[in-house]
């Protein structure tokens, strides 16, 4: 099984919430390609008071608050000397033993849950994960702004099938698309470890690449993704970030090889979706959480459990059905806490694999066990995305001296 969306889980210690899921969606008009703080030089800190007894605001400038996670009753728990001497000395990756630490057990690290103004809406395709005929996968036409579009299939043929993204303008105008970041990976049968390649690729800084689209006409958008042919359950994973300056349907389609999908997208059927994954338009799918206090010993987030990250609402467009993203995989996580803390992140639901970015440095991540923790890092700010083929929860956690 690639994925496994959300097994049954024993919740421990879980954040109380406070506050509605009140944050706006991310400005759709924005044509800003900056997004959530990648880079120690653009993060924010934590704002000083304000004079006169005023708070500061709870979330960074250029983003509004979505959730309140700030009650986390009980004693940080303090780590078994073993743990605590070898999560010190770990680099990025390393998998520690946690020499028999209760870490659910441990509260919560008080947060707000923020959204960034520019927040991509995000257009995933994993549902009919596995298709074996030509059709459309998924689609969606969108006004201008900016837009996360995730692919995620493999191929249930037994010849070769491909994946692209075709963009149809109906406007009257040239249209654009540019693409401001991109995850690609060959085309293989070891899920996680490809989710894993596409993430450290979405994570590197390239040029963005302008796409025009001319009005009335079809056309791919990356010719890159459109030569990646899969082989008989071969998976065909990439992530983009774009921002575009008019109103166009995307359509994630799935053909033969040798097929021009630009031009045959135009005669394809919709496919039905299978009753295991999930396909949709999400809003708000970039989240910011920001710490608000830390306490000596272990703290802790879970993230893909609709605990400390709400589950995203969305639809699925040509139905019109209600959709819930389970697990949020796709969401960008941006988290900043107020001292630095040796950081790790241990699994809940299975074996699971991502990747970050801290500063410059981008690191695939990979735990297999509940007992076992990946160290992140003495860290106060850093990127997270959860690959595709994971398994959720995880527990974020700050070994705090």
């Amino acid at each position: 099984m690639r994925r496994l969306h959300l097994p049954l889980l024993i919740l421990a210690a879980a954040c109380s919430e406070t506050g509605e899921n009140s944050g706006a969606p991310g400005d759709a008009s924005s044509a800003d390609a900056s997004g959530p703080p990648l880079d120690a030089s653009v993060a924010e800190t934590h704002p000083d008071p304000e004079p006169d007894g005023i708070a500061p605001p709870p979330c960074p400038s250029g983003s509004k608050l979505r959730d309140t996670r700030v009650t986390c009753p009980g004693a940080p728990l303090s780590p078994p000397s073993s743990f605590a001497t070898a999560i010190v000395a770990a680099k990025p990756g390393d998998v520690v033993p946690m020499d028999g630490m209760d870490e659910p057990a441990a509260p919560c690290l008080p947060v707000f849950v923020c959204t960034p103004d520019d927040a991509p809406t995000l257009l995933f395709s994993d549902s009919p994960e596995m298709p074996s005929t030509d059709g459309v996968l998924y689609a969606d036409t969108v006004p201008k702004g900016r837009y996360r579009l995730y692919v995620y299939h493999a191929n249930g043929a037994s010849t070769e099938r491909k994946f692209p993204i075709v963009v149809l303008n109906q406007g009257a105008a040239t249209a654009h698309v540019s693409i401001v970041r991109r995850g690609l990976a060959s085309p293989s049968t070891q899920y996680v470890a490809q989710g894993q390649t596409v993430l450290a690729d979405f994570f590197a800084d390239r040029a963005p690449v302008d796409v025009a689209v001319p009005a009335g006409q079809r056309v791919l958008l990356d010719a890159g993704l459109d030569a990646l042919h899969a082989g008989q359950n071969e998976l065909v994973h990439a992530i983009y970030d774009v921002v575009t300056d008019a109103t166009l349907k995307i359509s994630f389609v799935t053909v033969a090889a040798a097929t021009d999908a630009a031009t045959a997208t135009a005669s394809l059927s919709l496919l039905a979706r299978d009753v295991d994954h999930q396909r949709g338009t999400f809003p708000s799918a970039d989240i910011i959480l920001y710490g608000t206090s830390q306490s000596s010993g272990v703290q802790r987030l879970r993230l893909g459990a609709n605990e400390v990250d709400a589950t995203l609402d969305g639809v699925d467009a040509p139905t019109g059905d209600a959709q819930k993203l389970l697990g949020n995989y796709g969401v960008h996580y941006h988290l900043e806490i107020p001292r630095s803390a040796p950081t790790a992140i241990t699994a809940r639901g299975g074996a699971w694999g991502g990747a970050m970015r801290a500063s410059s440095s981008i690191d695939k991540l990979a735990v297999s066990t509940t007992t076992d923790a990946v160290a992140l890092g003495p860290l106060t700010f850093f990127d997270v995305m959860t690959a595709g083929g994971s398994n959720l929860p995880i527990d974020v956690f700050f070994v705090t001296p």
